[in-house]
């Protein structure tokens, strides 16, 4: 998925990936090729923290904000609810390099207005 990121990258393309946090260590060297190669790749990595409930612990995305800030030129956007994670979607998509969106499971109140 990553490595399929990238290449879209290279074509031209603003490809989007997501899958749970903790399975984004596993895609590390592929993750670091896209900021060696400069691509422009939106990476959303889910279930991240501890307060995931009923999904458990192997599903806790812990390491991901370290993994992406050791990549150089990166940027690592943590929306606190649903607006601002709209508006991370809107500055990761803007942004010109790697971009990665790390959200949580647990529902959240609304801190900001849509408008």
């Amino acid at each position: 998925m990553i490595g399929t990121a990238l290449g879209l990258s290279c074509r031209g393309k603003i490809p989007f990936a997501s899958t749970f946090a903790a399975f984004l260590t596993r895609a590390y060297d592929h993750i670091r090729l896209i900021g060696l190669s400069f691509g422009n790749v939106k990476i959303c990595g889910s279930h991240c923290g501890i307060s995931i409930g009923p999904d458990g612990g192997s599903q806790m995305g812990l390491e991901d904000i370290a993994m992406f800030r050791a990549i150089p030129d990166s940027v690592v956007l943590y929306p606190s609810e649903a607006v601002g994670a709209y508006r991370a979607v809107e500055l990761a998509a803007n942004y010109k390099g790697l971009a990665y969106i790390r959200t949580s499971r647990p529902n959240t109140p609304m801190l900001y207005k849509n408008d």
